[in-house]
Formats: C-alpha cells, sequence, structure tokens
C-alpha cells in the first residue's frame, strides 16, 4: 500500500513545508482543501512524515479544518514542544561533558537546527539526539551515557574487541536507548559524519559553516531516499534565511565528493516542493543519469511502511544504495548485510571464531524467523 503523492491529502501537507510561506504555498493550500480531504488519512500522513508540528502551525487558523483535527495536532504538537525541551536540556548537559574532557564535539539536526532555522524549537519534529564525537570519545562519553540511564543497542559492554572493531567498520553510529522519564528516548552517537558509501567526505573537527551544513543535509536525506517529508522540509526554512552562492555550493559539493546528493536533493526539491533549480546547478545536470534513484525515492515517499520493515524494502534499499556507492565493490556494505549483533546475541562465539558468523548468518536468520512465530 502507498499514499498517492497526487492526493488532496499529500498536497495539503506540502503547502505547509514552510514558516513564512510563499503564495505559491497559499495557493496549493486553497487547491487542496478545495478537494474532499479525508481527515483520517491526512493526520496518518502527518504522522508518518513526521511534520506535524508545522503543518498544525500552518493550519491552526485554517476554518475548512475541523475542531477535532485541530485538537489532535494541538496535541502532538505540545508534546514535541516538551520532548524539545528534555532535547536541549540533555544537550547542553551532553556538551559540557565534552568539554569538560576536551572532547570535541557537535550537534547534528535536532533542535539546534529548528532554533536556527524555524525559529522555535517544537516546529520540527523531535525523534532523537544526533552527536558527533571525536573517535577517542566514544568510550568516555558511553561511560557517560549508561551512568545517565541509556543502553546502547548493541550493548558495547557485552561485545568483545573483535565485534566493537567490525562495528567501527562498517558503521558510523551507536545507538543508545532509554525509558527513563524526562530524558529523550534516542541519542545517536556519531565517530563519522556518513555510512559506508563514500560521499560528503568531510573530516570535522568544528560544528560545519552553512554551506557544509545544507550539504550534509542533502546527503542525509538522499542516502535514505528522502523516506520522510521532515528532512525535505528542512531546506526551505535554510534557503529562506541563507543566500547562497550557488557556484560556491556546487564547488563545494564537488570538493566533497556529494555533487550527485545535491542534484538530487534539487531535483527532489522541485518535483515535491515546487521549488526552481538553480541556474549554476540546473545548467549542468543531466537528469537522466538519476532516474533510478528517483524512481526509488518516489516509491520511498509514497510507501505508508515504516523504513526497511520487510525484506522487499531492505532490498530495494540496498539496491538503492548501491547506486550511490562511491565503490564498484563495497565490501563494508555488503558485510553489514553477513552479520549483526542479533546473530552474535543467539550464537556467542569468542572473538577468534568471529569468522564463523558469515557463513552462519543464513541458519541463525531462520533460526530467529522460527522462533519469533513460536
Amino acid at each position: 500500500m502507498s499514499h498517492s503523492i497526487l492526493s488532496p491529502e499529500f498536497k495539503l501537507m506540502l503547502s505547509c513545508c514552510r514558516v513564512k510561506p510563499c503564495s505559491r504555498e497559499f495557493e496549493h493550500r486553497a487547491e487542496a482543501l478545495g478537494a474532499s480531504i479525508d481527515e483520517e488519512v491526512f493526520l496518518a500522513l502527518l504522522i508518518r512524515h513526521r511534520v506535524f508540528p508545522i503543518v498544525y502551525f500552518n493550519l491552526k487558523e485554517e476554518s475548512l479544518i475541523s475542531d477535532g483535527l485541530k485538537d489532535k495536532l494541538k496535541q502532538l504538537a505540545a508534546a514535541n514542544q516538551l520532548q524539545a525541551l528534555q532535547s536541549r536540556h540533555m544537550q547542553f548537559r551532553l556538551q559540557k561533558e565534552l568539554a569538560r574532557k576536551e572532547y570535541k564535539g557537535f550537534f547534528l539536526k535536532g533542535v539546534i537546527l529548528s532554533e536556527q532555522y524555524y525559529g522555535d524549537a517544537g516546529l520540527r519534529h523531535v525523534m532523537d539526539i544526533d552527536c558527533w564525537v571525536e573517535e577517542r570519545a566514544i568510550g568516555s562519553t558511553t561511560e557517560w551515557l549508561y551512568e545517565e540511564g541509556y543502553v546502547s543497542v548493541p550493548n558495547i559492554q557485552q561485545l568483545n574487541t573483535k565485534q566493537i572493531d567490525f562495528i567501527k567498520r562498517i558503521d558510523h553510529d551507536l545507538q543508545f536507548l532509554t525509558d527513563k522519564p524526562g530524558l529523550p528516548k534516542v541519542i545517536e552517537l556519531h565517530w563519522k559524519l556518513r555510512g559506508p558509501l563514500g560521499g560528503f567526505n568531510l573530516q570535522p573537527d568544528a560544528p560545519m559553516n552553512e554551506v557544509d551544513h545544507f550539504l550534509y543535509l542533502c546527503t542525509h536525506g538522499t542516502e535514505h531516499g528522502w523516506f520522510r517529508m521532515k528532512w525535505l522540509f528542512d531546506l526551505p526554512q535554510i534557503m529562506d534565511l541563507v543566500s547562497f552562492d550557488w557556484d560556491a555550493v556546487r564547488e563545494r559539493a564537488m570538493a566533497l565528493d556529494c555533487l550527485d546528493h545535491l542534484e538530487i536533493t534539487m531535483m527532489v526539491l522541485q518535483e515535491f516542493l515546487n521549488e526552481p533549480i538553480p541556474n549554476a546547478i540546473l545548467s549542468r545536470l543531466q537528469p537522466h543519469q538519476y532516474y533510478r534513484h528517483l524512481m526509488y525515492i518516489r516509491q520511498a515517499i509514497a510507501a505508508e511502511s515504516t523504513f526497511n520493515d520487510n525484506n522487499v524494502n531492505r532490498l530495494a534499499y540496498l539496491q538503492y544504495m548501491l547506486l550511490l556507492s562511491r565503490r564498484r565493490f563495497n565490501w563494508p556494505l555488503v558485510l553489514k548485510y553477513l552479520t549483526s549483533h542479533q546473530d552474535w546475541k543467539l550464537l556467542p562465539l569468542p572473538k577468534q571464531l568471529f569468522f564463523l558468523y558469515f557463513p552462519l548468518r543464513p541458519f541463525l536468520v531462520l533460526w530467529r524467523r522460527i522462533f519469533r512465530r513460536k
């Protein structure tokens, strides 16, 4: 099943992409509201794409939206404001801990992006905290998060050195979860900005400037197939406030090896939000190069399901990632699919026998599926 990207509900959602809408957004909003809106479908779309805070901000005075829907959106937006406050407080404490240990680190996306470009920490959906730290800070920061009540996935306290080295090789972050009241539910600790695909080869030692930050968001969204409109909605807020020299942006994208991510992003912005592609990019753009990329992105955006929730979706995403990969044969990406911490938990092996996880992978996956059915 999928949400039609031509439906009035989808068009109404897209018309709320800006904190300060322009004339074309108002026109598209009036057109969508002039059609028959299924408010249950519309609400499901907003939750699926995690854009209900900014949509409520745009529609809270709209007379053609029912009071019932406005109340639901108001409750969701209020809960998001609370999460934004919790996230901001944790970021302050985490930054203080990094400074105390004299570690380099800064935050990605999240409430800082919302405060800077939306003008309100709660207007962007709050899900997790993404923090980049220099690699030598990982161990100490992990211990601090454990003391705060978080547990990493996988739990590195239960892993041997071979497994930890494998994670560092094939991944770029570690996820920490908690159910402790008053704390953000998820923190992702990054030691690299991007994963094994290559591209955006920035080696940071300080928060990114506006151009690098914009290109980082383009790369992040493109690598995830722009699965959520939340990520795409960030870009108009930035472009409305920053007067980019698009020739310089394109040159910087070439230097960071992410020109394809920038060009794909511009095409997605044009298709979904009617943003004109800057001439500095359009004049050298070859759209046919990205036909397969855009086919996947359209399917990902329209999907009702959660990200990679079944084998068909996972295979499609793997094929899409291979399109973006800088290597003809991406060994780290392949390794990521050949074993996992779930295998290690199911069958603990000494580090000397780690290599056995690769041939055992099919049997371990089958065993987990049989066990889940039972």
